[in-house]
């Protein structure tokens, strides 16, 4: 089993990306914001209380999916230190059952994140949509880099999200 672990600041196109290579690819998606949003939709603004939740949901899919061999692409957003014992347990869990975690970070210029923010395409799964706050939360941006793996870096203000699925795809060996 192989989990492609996309991760990145929001609006660096982990989403696009990810759809583009599961349809490229066939290999499914399993993006943030399927276990994010039903526990927000259960506890609606406590979404923060209830976080432990989320990850939950991600460990037992994970798992379940590396019992069975199944491929599978992963978004995530690193949010730093805190996040670190949650990124070995996704590792742990993939490689008990002797599969590799295959990390793709996505980078983009701050300027481009905050244009890219609000667009539609984010509202779909209750994104963050505020430049505002976008622009308060990257102002270090070495923050979303997870600073124990050794990722493929695609830099998306730089490489469209074809360009960047199909540069995954050829590198990655993947049809």
């Amino acid at each position: 089993m192989k989990l492609f672990f996309l991760y990145g600041p929001p609006a660096s196109g982990k989403l696009t990306i990810a759809e583009k290579l599961s349809s490229l690819t066939k290999i499914p998606l399993f993006h943030n914001h399927l276990s994010r949003d039903l526990v927000k939709d259960i506890y609606g603004e406590n979404l923060m209380e209830h976080y432990k939740l989320v990850r939950q949901i991600r460990f037992d899919v994970l798992g379940y999916c590396a019992s069975q061999g199944t491929d599978l692409i992963f978004t995530y957003v690193y949010g730093g230190k805190d996040d670190d014992e949650h990124v070995r347990q996704f590792i742990k869990i993939i490689e008990n059952h002797d599969g590799e975690v295959v990390f793709i970070e996505l980078t983009a210029e701050r300027e481009d994140l905050i244009a890219r923010v609000d667009n539609d395409s984010r509202k779909r799964f209750k994104k963050l949509t505020d430049p505002e706050v976008l622009a308060k939360i990257t102002e270090n941006m070495s923050n979303y880099s997870i600073p124990f793996v050794d990722p493929i870096k695609i830099n998306t203000s730089k490489m469209n999200p074809d360009e960047a699925a199909n540069f995954l795809t050829n590198k990655l060996e993947l049809l």
